[in-house]
């Protein structure tokens, strides 16, 4: 996809859709991991790991939610990335349609030129009407151009307003998973398995923040997949 936009003079519509999929995969990958999650390192035998185990026992619908909540934001990460792809193919397709124009327009202004120059040194019958023809040229093509910036400027409005409402919906799931995960006895061992994953989320979301809405001053990184997503899109 292209990243300049000499056409339109500015990106409609901010992001990538690759890296939106990459994230939505890597969570839907964690969420799938924690149902099998063992109750502990393979290597972790003994009282501990049986009392470990005991508690672990006692809440498993708060892992199923942690789980649920990656799986959530999966499915709103691919929802999001099939709609930034549409947008930026729009994106692509004005871009081309003000390239178009904008080359029009520079033969249309030296005919108009060429037009004004004639009708001052001849008589010639017809040679007003060419210029006048030439003029409405210029007009017509300046209205079309004006018309396919409007569309832009529409698109970038209705995709960042998406990118808002998939802000929410992230921030609301990622509070339901937190909530699951911090009530999970012995969680650092729990989530171990699915730690990577996680990291390699919030380091995802710094770099989509960059290319989504606006820069911000950095925070504190949310301990989700879909948390980090959302504080980076927010910012």
């Amino acid at each position: 996809m292209r990243t300049d936009y000499r056409g339109l003079g500015f990106d409609p519509a901010p992001g990538s859709p690759d890296a939106v999929m990459a994230a939505a995969e890597r969570c839907a990958r964690a969420a799938a991991r924690l149902p099998g999650l063992p109750s502990g390192p393979a290597s972790w035998t003994g009282t501990a790991a049986e009392g470990f185990g005991r508690r672990l026992a006692e809440v498993p619908g708060e892992v199923t939610a942690a789980g649920k909540a990656l799986h959530a934001a999966a499915t709103i990460l691919d929802e999001w990335a099939g709609t930034l792809l549409a947008n930026r193919r729009r994106a692509e397709q004005l871009d081309h349609r003000a390239l178009r124009l904008k080359r029009s327009l520079l033969t249309a202004s030296d005919e108009v030129d060429s037009a004004t120059v004639t009708a001052q040194f001849s008589t010639a019958p017809g040679v007003e009407a060419q210029r006048h023809a030439a003029v409405a040229r210029h007009e017509q093509l300046t209205r079309e151009l004006e018309r396919v910036l409007e569309a832009a400027h529409l698109l970038e409005r209705d995709h960042l307003a998406e990118a808002e409402r998939v802000t929410v919906r992230l921030r609301t799931v990622d509070s339901e998973g937190a909530e699951a995960a911090a009530r999970v006895p012995g969680r650092a061992e729990l989530f171990g398995g699915v730690g990577g994953a996680l990291a390699a989320q919030s380091a995802f979301a710094a770099d989509l923040a960059a290319t989504v809405l606006r820069p911000a001053a950095a925070r504190a990184e949310p301990e989700l997949a879909a948390g980090a997503f959302a504080a980076a899109l927010a910012r």
